[in-house]
């Protein structure tokens, strides 16, 4: 049993290098601008349309090792003392509904450098929904960091399931994905979708979380196997 829970904590550390790695192989590092013309546009995807297929085929594969590690998640949530039952259930939604924007920004990349030939302004336009779909959706990522900080921050138990400054960088990593918010409204500067505070900040903050769950969770299983 603890094997396999091992198995699922150390998934969080593959899923986001998965996930950068694909971003590396389709060409997305830096990210491209939103402020690139429609003829730089078509000219990425032409030119690179094999390492995006490609990078974004991983990227569909670091979805799916998110959702082992939003399973234990719940699990060890479900052990702190006293707590209300509908928090590691909504953390568990939450977490698959996230899951989902690994796999539909992949696939609307996939489509986008499917044809590489068609019209331009139909590439252009892919292109833009696919980095919006990417960067944008932030509420359930929000909600399940928050989620996940109130039950820590509720274990009242002698020894903690989690520590509680994993409770307050859950808050911190949802206030992080907030920003994002802005990117609908510009195509250059820090809130664009590669800029510096809507993907600079949120990505490094989400690459936090995975590293920081990952150990927390293997540090709860290490404490619940010696109880047991």
């Amino acid at each position: 049993m603890f094997t396999i829970q091992r198995a699922c904590a150390w998934s969080a550390v593959v899923c986001i290098l998965l996930f950068f790695l694909a971003f590396i192989i389709a060409g997305f590092l830096p990210v491209p601008a939103p402020s690139l013309s429609q003829a730089e546009v078509v000219a990425m995807y032409q030119q690179h349309a094999t390492g995006i297929r490609s990078g974004m085929l991983v990227m569909m594969m670091a979805g799916m090792f998110l959702l082992p590690t939003v399973g234990l998640i719940s699990h060890h949530l479900r052990r702190i003392p006293n707590l209300p039952v509908a928090l590691p259930y909504a953390q568990l939604s939450l977490g698959a509904t996230n899951s989902m924007f690994f796999f539909i920004p992949a696939i609307m990349f996939l489509v986008t450098a499917y044809r590489p030939d068609r019209p331009p302004e139909l590439t252009y336009l892919m292109n833009d929904m696919s980095w919006i779909f990417a960067v944008l959706p932030w509420p359930p990522a929000f909600m399940e960091s928050v989620v996940i900080a109130v039950a820590i921050l509720a274990d009242k138990g002698a020894i903690k399931i989690f520590p509680r400054w994993v409770g307050w960088l859950n808050i911190w990593v949802a206030l992080a994905f907030v920003p994002a918010s802005l990117l609908v409204f510009v195509t250059t500067g820090p809130f664009a979708w590669n800029g510096i505070i809507t993907f600079g900040l949120a990505g490094t903050m989400f690459l936090v979380w995975f590293i920081v769950m990952a150990w927390a969770l293997l540090k709860a299983i290490t404490a619940e196997e010696r109880g047991a």
